[in-house]
């Protein structure tokens, strides 16, 4: 986002307003921003004038995401379970300094995420379900469709992902830690990854004011097991 490069969506959506309403200065603030290489949805506040944090403040959005994961799901991710965002995984991902980081690694240990059924705070937590589930391969090997909830950091939210999962035993498809994972898929499917990280942003609903507006694209086809089931052979 910014006002320095025109080709960015803060700018493209001032032009658009700007087309769309002669005579107007529009202003446009980021409410939520994606990691690099996470594509999907964005929300943007549009006004005659710069956004107050009362506005900001009474605003919460859910954002939905679709990813596509190595292993099969227990019957309690089948159900949908909790996990608190793991401020670890945070740090980690925000690329700190060497030192920072040896202080990371003596903390962390062997640090497992727990796993919740009961309802946890989404502005501090991922809900995770399964959706679907595609056996491959002569070995029965398994990729799996989940989507996980979040009202988290604004939606920066793919990293922390694909971070969680890692842990919980079921690496992000084509996620630059799971290197071997993904060695192991079939050529065909390789081929049709390329470097395309398997996460997206698909959905978000915006609270304000005590109204829900959702807004909702097919999630990218990288991410559905119903996909990869029509173009590749069954074991």
């Amino acid at each position: 986002f910014g006002s320095f490069c025109s080709n960015t969506l803060e700018m493209i959506t001032k032009n658009y307003t700007a087309l769309c309403r002669p005579g107007e200065t529009p202003s446009c603030h980021p409410v939520s921003k994606l990691d690099t290489g996470c594509e999907g949805l964005c929300a943007l506040l549009m006004g005659t004038s710069k956004c107050d944090n009362g506005s900001l403040a009474s605003m919460k959005i859910n954002y939905y995401f679709s990813v596509l994961v190595h292993g099969e799901p227990t019957e309690q991710l089948k159900q949908g379970v909790y996990v608190a965002v793991p401020t670890n995984g945070i740090r980690l991902w925000k690329r700190q300094r060497i030192s920072k980081e040896k202080q990371h690694n003596n903390k962390d240990g062997n640090n497992d995420l727990a796993i919740l059924s009961s309802e946890l705070d989404l502005d501090g937590s991922l809900f995770i379900q399964c959706q679907d589930t595609f056996h491959y391969g002569e070995g029965n090997e398994t990729i799996s469709t989940l989507t996980v909830q979040s009202r988290h950091d604004d939606g920066r939210l793919a990293n922390i992902i694909s971070y969680s999962l890692r842990k919980l035993g079921y690496p992000v498809v084509n996620d630059r830690f799971a290197k071997r994972e993904f060695a192991a898929l079939p050529r065909r499917m390789r081929n049709l990854l390329k470097q395309k990280v398997c996460i997206c942003c698909h959905s978000i609903d915006i609270h304000i004011e005590g109204s829900i507006t959702n807004v909702q694209v097919d999630a990218h086809k990288r991410t559905q097991c119903s996909y990869w089931r029509g173009i590749m052979p069954l074991p």
